[in-house]
């Protein structure tokens, strides 16, 4: 066994609950996550329960994070079509990396299925960062035709299924400002495995069968996917086993290993690893990179997820149990180590 040096993992895509939820997440226990699995940038959603869709909001939470978090964050901006005006106030700002956009079902009250209002959204948007969307079905054609349409950049979030993924594909032969990311939930667990996680299975976009898995692979490995993004989205077990428990699973801690994992089993490569997770995030977000930002850890250790419980504040994991690799030795951020 050799440790190596690798770049790191660029999250474009968490939610760490601060301010607001700070029960499930917070900017400090959530760095102390990322750095257990080998996470160098997060950017963060603005779902909160107050959501970031004001300057205000924004340079709150910003501020927050600067004095919580030991590990560089970043922030999505939100819209809930009614606050187009503010979007020249924030997109230049270097702590903003996209507008996120909820066309379906979602945690919070950000919701916007208007189709006048989702193309107004995408006209006032006059930036190059990505619209992120969560989409689904005939609402994620749609935007895609409307980003066509108006020329901007948009990110398919968590693309979960073998038909949103054709729908991606067809896009992306007619327009290329299109990227797409997937989660290691959607590629590592299926319907299946709600039977025996129950409502710790309990997700949007919801787990796929056994097609939908391989489907997304399959996306992957030619590019229509661009990138692996956790949607780390914490809640506490009381809320998981309540009556009505919350959509969402952790991710930090265990999106590399998992990965890892599939270069061991040699369905995927190193190379292809970074590609999907530091390389194609810092091209299509902007994050800036640093040679003093780096993680060390041996490809080939196996250790066995939860083993030593977990950092994020929720405690839990779907892939409790399961035996993953490369342990995450060694975080250096801008020349500091953190581990």
């Amino acid at each position: 066994m050799a440790v190596r040096q690798l770049p790191g993992v660029l999250d474009i895509h968490v939610h760490l609950r601060d301010p607001g939820a700070v029960e499930k997440e917070d900017f400090s226990s959530a760095c102390q996550a990322a750095v257990r699995g080998g996470v160098v940038f997060m950017i963060d959603m603005p779902n909160n329960p107050v959501p970031t869709i004001t300057p205000e909001r924004l340079e709150e939470k910003k501020e927050r994070a600067l004095r919580l978090s030991a590990c560089p964050v970043g922030f999505h901006y939100g819209t809930d079509g009614k606050n187009c005006r503010s979007f020249q106030d924030v997109w230049a700002s270097p702590y903003v990396f996209g507008l996120k956009l909820y066309c379906n079902q979602t945690t919070g009250p950000l919701l916007v299925n208007d189709k006048k209002t989702v193309f107004q959204i995408f006209e006032a948007w006059q930036s190059e960062k990505p619209i992120l969307v969560h989409a689904l079905g005939e609402e994620l054609a749609y935007v895609l035709d409307v980003a066509k349409k108006t020329n901007r950049r948009i990110h398919v979030c968590h693309v979960h299924s073998q038909d949103a993924l054709f729908c991606i594909r067809h896009a992306k032969r007619q327009y290329n400002r299109i990227s797409a990311g997937v989660t290691p939930h959607h590629l590592f667990l299926t319907t299946v495995d709600e039977q025996t996680l129950g409502s710790f299975a309990r997700m949007l976009p919801p787990l796929g069968s056994l097609k939908d898995k391989e489907a997304l692979w399959e996306g992957l490995l030619d590019g229509t996917i661009d990138l692996v993004e956790s949607d780390h989205a914490p809640h506490t077990r009381e809320e998981k086993v309540s009556a009505k428990p919350p959509f969402g699973v952790p991710g930090l801690e265990t999106t590399l290993g998992l990965l890892l994992l599939s270069v061991h089993e040699r369905r995927i490569t190193l190379e292809q690893l970074i590609r999907w997770t530091y390389d194609a995030p810092s091209r299509l977000f902007g994050i800036p990179v640093s040679n003093h930002t780096f993680i060390e850890l041996d490809p080939d250790e196996p250790y066995i997820a939860g083993e030593y419980g977990y950092k994020t504040k929720c405690g839990w994991s779907p892939f409790n149990g399961w035996q993953l690799y490369g342990r995450v030795r060694q975080v250096t951020i801008h020349g500091k180590q953190l581990v």
